[in-house]
């Protein structure tokens, strides 16, 4: 009796180091707090990795810098962009960070220093704010739905980028005195944001579709779960009428629900806004994040900077010391992660 006791034990202890035991567990107590949108991220990270491995009592002491690399591979092969690669390996490394600091296992040195978990910016995402100007003036008083989904752009574009997960759940409550205060889904962080008149003007337009709502918008009219699966319904929506507005306007950069925050992004960046500002703005965790944001800038852009530069050279002006112009550098290197 005993010896089957012992078995059991150790059969539990076995299941409870696998990852999908682990993730369960992750993933309940993010729906609990209202975090569906990273609990079906954990998911579908450990499915595909479930999916390459065919080992479904996988363990974290089976994770290896060899098995995420073939992984890694694997991914690339099957065709996912490298953001895609990037979101599944980081995914699983704050599933591996949080069984650590529980003392459920211990991590392989160097665990993930193998593969990309970083962000990809050569897809383009910002638009010039002409482009945001031709996209106000459009008449789609006939195509309600087009025209909605450029209110919401704009509206998202006027708000200093607020994302449109954030965006759709503003209640009217986070509305005072013109003062708009609410917590971004994904940090939790509180931001005020100050209501200018082009933003109000939005407001004001579907207030009547939205009486009767806690909401700000006429979007979301469930919580929880149900309310959750409203906002993917929506966002695929968005994407769709944005991608037709972007093929009304000749566009060659199509229109996505992200377009409107790095647009805000890059627009304040280029004029001359601090990056600690923008940053702050925005909401981001730390600058770093802010310049991956800033740095899918156009070949134009690029080729004028390095005219400057070179001008520099050829004609001998030097507006700052050799010594302050070496330090500013430095400076920029350690806010990208550089030594």
């Amino acid at each position: 009796m005993m010896e089957k006791n012992v078995l059991a034990s150790n059969k539990q202890n076995k299941q409870m180091k696998t990852l999908t035991y682990f993730v369960s567990l992750l993933t309940g107590e993010l729906e609990q707090s209202g975090r569906h949108g990273t609990a079906r991220a954990y998911r579908s990270s450990l499915n595909r990795l479930l999916e390459f491995t065919g080992n479904d009592g996988l363990t974290f002491t089976d994770l290896t810098p060899g098995l995420l690399k073939h992984y890694e591979q694997q991914l690339l092969t099957q065709g996912c962009k490298r953001n895609t690669v990037s979101l599944y390996m980081r995914m699983l490394r704050s599933v591996c960070n949080q069984a650590v600091s529980r003392k459920i296992t211990r991590l392989a040195s160097g665990l993930f220093d193998e593969v990309f978990t970083g962000t990809d910016s050569s897809e383009k995402r910002a638009v010039n704010p002409s482009v945001i100007r031709r996209l106000r003036e459009l008449d789609l008083s006939e195509t309600s739905t087009l025209e909605t989904a450029r209110d919401l752009f704009l509206l998202s574009f006027y708000l200093r980028g607020i994302p449109f997960v954030d965006l759709i759940r503003l209640r009217k409550s986070d509305l005072s005195r013109g003062m708009l205060r609410y917590r971004r889904s994904k940090t939790g962080r509180l931001l005020t944001v100050e209501v200018e008149p082009c933003a109000q003007e939005i407001l004001r337009k579907y207030a009547t579709k939205a009486s009767g709502s806690i909401y700000l918008l006429p979007v979301l009219t469930k919580e929880g779960r149900g309310g959750y699966r409203q906002y993917q319904n929506a966002l695929r929506r968005y994407n769709l009428h944005l991608h037709k507005l972007s093929v009304l306007l000749g566009l060659k950069v199509n229109l996505t629900s992200y377009v409107a925050r790095h647009s805000w992004a890059t627009a304040a960046y280029r004029q001359g806004i601090p990056v600690a500002v923008i940053s702050e703005s925005l909401g981001h965790s730390s600058e770093k994040v802010t310049y991956t944001y800033l740095a899918s800038f156009d070949n134009r852009t690029l080729s004028r900077a390095n005219r400057k530069i070179i001008d520099l050279i050829l004609s001998g002006k030097h507006p700052q010391s050799q010594a302050n112009y070496f330090q500013k550098s430095a400076c920029d290197f350690q806010k990208l992660g550089y030594d």
